[in-house]
Formats: structure tokens, sequence, C-alpha cells
């Protein structure tokens, strides 16, 4: 009777296990998926404002920025945040216009119409002091 028991509550937990592992993959990527169903979009935008959290690395006791999210306003009126990659978020500055490039929620590229014009700014920005 005993072992019944031990077979049916580890039955029961192996299939709530299987549960929340389905759960947090759908709810992980299931947005991503859905994004990634939709069309490319290019439209005219401006970065309004260049945002940098900073985090403690465990490793090397500095701090670090970890995630780069870049607003834009766009021509329709709407802001969008974006994480960006590094050679974005290098290359650009506040106010430069160019074409944004995006599929959902996801960023794909960003394409300014002026270069950066003060290469000291240019210098600091890559070599990440």
């Amino acid at each position: 009777m005993v072992r019944w028991l031990i077979v049916i509550l580890l039955s029961i937990y192996v299939i709530a296990m299987w549960g929340v592992l389905f759960y947090i993959i759908r709810r992980g990527l299931g947005p991503y998926f859905k994004s990634k169903r939709q069309a490319k979009t290019s439209v005219n935008a401006v970065i309004k404002r260049k945002i940098g959290e900073q985090g403690f690395h465990s490793l090397s006791w500095q701090t670090e920025t970890i995630r780069k999210l870049i607003v834009f306003e766009c021509e329709d009126g709407v802001e969008r945040e974006y994480d960006v990659p590094d050679e974005v978020w290098d290359w650009t500055e506040g106010g430069a216009d160019g074409v944004l490039t995006y599929q959902g929620d996801l960023f794909i590229d960003f394409q300014a119409r002026r270069p950066i014009l003060n290469i000291d700014k240019a210098h600091e920005r890559l070599i990440r002091w």
C-alpha cells in the first residue's frame, strides 16, 4: 500500500514539474515567437533618450552597463523602447534621427542619418573607462 502511495505522489510531482516547465517556456518564448511572425517595419525616428542600467559585476568587482535601452520617438508619434547592441549604443547619441527597423517588440537596426561629429565623445564611448 505504501509503495502505491509513493508511486502516485511521485507521478503527481513529475506531472506538476512538467506543467511548470511548459508554462515557463511558453511564457518566456511566446512573445518572442509572436514578434518573429510579424513583418519587419522601418520608420523614421529620433532618439529621445538613452538609458544605461548599470550593475555590479561579481567577478571583477566593478560596475558595468548591463542593459542598454534607447527610447525612439517615431514619426507616427509612438515612443518605442528597445534593448540595443553595443554598436548602436556606441555610435548614436540623443537627438540623432534616422531609420528604425523593428519586428514586433524586437529591435533590428537603426541607421542614423548623420555621423557623430565629436571624435572625443566617440573615443570615450569606445574605450569605456
